[in-house]
């Protein structure tokens, strides 16, 4: 039984999203994983365990758990590695049982604890519904996509060494003659350098600041003065420049989807702490961390 095409794409969506986009808020989809399933008709028995059934909604919320530490497992061995944990699991809660475990304060402590994840994780997922739907995902890629101005992409070349003295150099045996592609395989440090310190397309964003602010200033085959950054110096050599091509709805959705789902979490969280009472107890008062991406 293959993961992916039993919890249901929607599910697997809706894992993806809750891993990466809302580190330290609370989870924004990931709640819809086992109702996802169930809703789909594939809530079906996977497992039996001493005659109680475990359920692909079970497998989906372990998924939940743990699927960002399995990514990079094949879908057939990650939903075997999971079923496996859950079978493990209920044996040992099974014996846990019988010999009363269940009263231990430490088991109701986190009961209590995890209570609590549920109640948070699944009211999240019905406040963000309305606000990250598909009708509000495609009104953000009409207005900020659709709408705007193309990108610039730049097509550079660079030659990176360790001192300001060893970038005059480079550019002295440019302008001596020497092509950049033959001074950058024989001098730059960089992994480009077998290319002749071929960047390819790149945005203003991909590269770090100083870079970027060089390059953009330039004109095609224009040589650059010596540019520091944390890397060291560069020589760069701008190709040409294009417009990029503006993405699909299709190929935006996902990125689009993870955008909403930050401005919007970060949104809800502020306004309520806003309203909660927090009070920090103790000498050794920890920082609260801000809501994500409020601080940028």
């Amino acid at each position: 039984m293959r993961l992916a095409s039993s919890l249901a794409p929607a599910c697997l969506l809706a894992l993806g999203i809750a891993g990466g986009l809302m580190a330290s808020a609370p989870v924004a989809f990931a709640a819809d994983a086992a109702p996802a399933a169930a809703e789909a008709g594939a809530d079906e028995v996977v497992a039996r365990v001493n005659g109680t059934d475990i359920k692909l909604s079970d497998v989906a919320l372990a998924d939940e758990e743990m699927g960002q530490a399995l990514a990079q497992l094949p879908e057939e061995v990650r939903f075997q590695y999971l079923l496996g944990m859950l079978i493990d699991r209920r044996i040992v809660a099974s014996e846990a049982k019988a010999k009363h475990v269940e009263d231990d304060p430490l088991v109701k402590r986190r009961e209590a604890y995890y209570d609590e994840k549920a109640l948070r994780d699944v009211y999240w997922v019905q406040l963000m519904r309305d606000k990250v739907s598909e009708k509000a995902v495609k009104a953000y890629y009409d207005e900020h996509i659709a709408k705007a101005e193309p990108e610039t992409e730049v097509h550079a070349r660079h030659i990176l060494v360790g001192s300001k003295d060893e970038a005059l150099k480079v550019i002295a045996e440019i302008k001596g003659g020497k092509k950049f592609e033959d001074v950058a395989k024989a001098m730059s440090k960089d992994s480009s350098s077998q290319e002749g310190g071929d960047l390819g397309w790149f945005k203003k964003g991909d590269m770090v600041p100083e870079f970027s602010a060089a390059v953009f200033k330039m004109k095609p085959g224009q040589i650059s003065d010596p540019v520091e950054t944390k890397f060291g110096w560069h020589v760069i050599q701008l190709v040409e420049t294009r417009k990029a091509k503006k993405p699909t709805f299709a190929e935006a959705h996902d990125d689009v989807m993870r955008t909403l789902a930050r401005e919007q979490g970060t949104k809800a969280m502020e306004e309520m702490r806003k309203k909660a009472k927090v009070e920090i107890v103790g000498a050794d008062k920890p920082q609260i961390a801000p809501a994500p991406d409020s601080a940028k």
